[in-house]
């Protein structure tokens, strides 16, 4: 058990008076402690502890790391408080120690691992917790870890991948946004002024574009509110079960983005569920978690149905709604699992093959995109340079007919 920290007001032997921050288990163990360094406490108080935070998240490499480290030692027959305080001692301070701390002093008093995980909300969420507490339960922990663990990592290097590829499209549309502002703002007044010299007759897609830029320029306050408004509007109104479902249902709906949700979602279900499944939670409750954790109302929708389903006795493959969302291979797989006993072998392989090809489709959406994104970019300067040179062309053509 980590020891507290005592706040000390002791005389030395020069006849100063120092103070003093020192751990100690108690008190009295302080005392002789300081005696033998021929130092003679006045006063001695234990500091409160200040509250720990809830909320407190660790980078999820570093979480990985923990899991597997606690995973090892109770693989090699350590306690859990004794694990969890060699773990807490190795690293420095910061909020992966305060973590570690936090629960090995909850278990040292006898509270369950889960439990004491539970305290930090945000990085134990609830199918986390679930997962450990079956591990306990079952006498699996060191293989619950490790499962955990290891899915834990597959989402981190889909996210990454994901992140990676968007990159270049970030970089596209930022940069044809920043072109369009520079040449509404800085460009097209210069050439406004060119052609009112002029006096010529504008064509319409010059006029549209002088316009524009000067609404842009006058009035880029209110256009900035508007959007932001706009958009916080969007977030909010999404948090509505009903414009949710709608926007879920569309996504699905499109033709290579919705694949790549429909697989992203299935491996989820599937990898959450397996491990819930074979730490021992019951598959009423395991499915329960994998709806809440699919990410798509309406893929969570049909889970919840099958659910009701399986309760009433039906097996799962046959559970799941007539026209569902989920991949066609879904329900074969699953088919073939319950009928030789084989569920979680079944579902590890769902949760495989949907993340492979959720990693394909989002390759494919991406290098689609590229090319959209371009086109748009082509498009919209393609327009600033035909409208520059319409006027031109007919000052041109004037001339030349006298």
């Amino acid at each position: 058990m980590l020891m507290p920290t005592f706040a000390i007001q002791a005389v030395g032997t020069d006849g100063r008076t120092l103070r003093l921050k020192e751990d100690a288990t108690s008190e009295a163990t302080l005392r002789e402690a300081l005696r033998t360094r021929k130092l003679w406490p006045v006063a001695i108080e234990m500091r409160p502890e200040a509250p720990v935070s809830r909320t407190i998240t660790l980078k999820q490499r570093e979480f990985i790391a923990i899991l597997h480290q606690l995973e090892l030692q109770l693989r090699a027959g350590v306690t859990a408080d004794a694990a969890l305080t060699q773990l807490a001692e190795d690293q420095p301070a910061g909020k992966t120690r305060t973590i570690l701390s936090h629960i090995q002093a909850q278990v040292a008093q006898g509270t369950p691992i889960h439990a004491a995980c539970r305290y930090f909300e945000k990085q134990f969420p609830p199918h986390v917790a679930a997962i450990i507490e079956a591990g306990e339960a079952s006498a699996q922990l060191p293989a619950s870890l490790r499962a955990l663990a290891n899915n834990l990592k597959q989402v981190a290097e889909l996210k990454q991948t994901a992140a990676k590829a968007l990159i270049y499209p970030a970089i596209v549309l930022l940069a044809t946004s920043g072109l369009v502002c520079f040449l509404l703002a800085g460009v097209v007044p210069k050439f406004a002024e060119i052609f009112a010299s002029m006096r010529v007759t504008l064509p319409a897609a010059t006029v549209v574009l002088i316009r524009a830029s000067s609404f842009v320029r006058q009035s880029w306050p209110v256009v900035a509110l508007a959007v932001a408004g706009i958009v916080a509007a969007f977030l909010a109104a999404l948090r509505s079960p009903r414009l949710a479902a709608l926007r879920d249902r569309a996504l699905l709906a499109l033709p290579v983005l919705g694949d790549t949700v429909r697989c992203l979602a299935t491996a989820r279900f599937a990898a959450h569920t397996r491990l819930l499944h074979e730490a021992g939670v019951p598959v009423l409750e395991a499915l329960a978690v994998g709806a809440e954790l699919t990410g798509n109302v309406i893929l969570s929708r049909q889970l919840l149905v099958a659910r009701t389903n399986v309760g009433a006795g039906l097996p799962l493959y046959r559970a799941f709604p007539k026209h569902h969302g989920f991949p066609g291979f879904m329900v074969p797989a699953l088919k073939a699992g319950e009928t030789t006993g084989q569920l979680g072998a079944a579902l590890q392989q769902v949760e495989e093959y949907a993340a492979a090809l959720a990693k394909e489709k989002l390759g494919t959406a991406l290098a689609l995109m590229e090319p959209l994104l371009l086109s748009v970019l082509t498009s919209i300067v393609g327009f600033i340079a035909l409208s520059f040179f319409l006027p031109l062309f007919t000052l041109i053509g004037g001339v030349n007919a006298h």
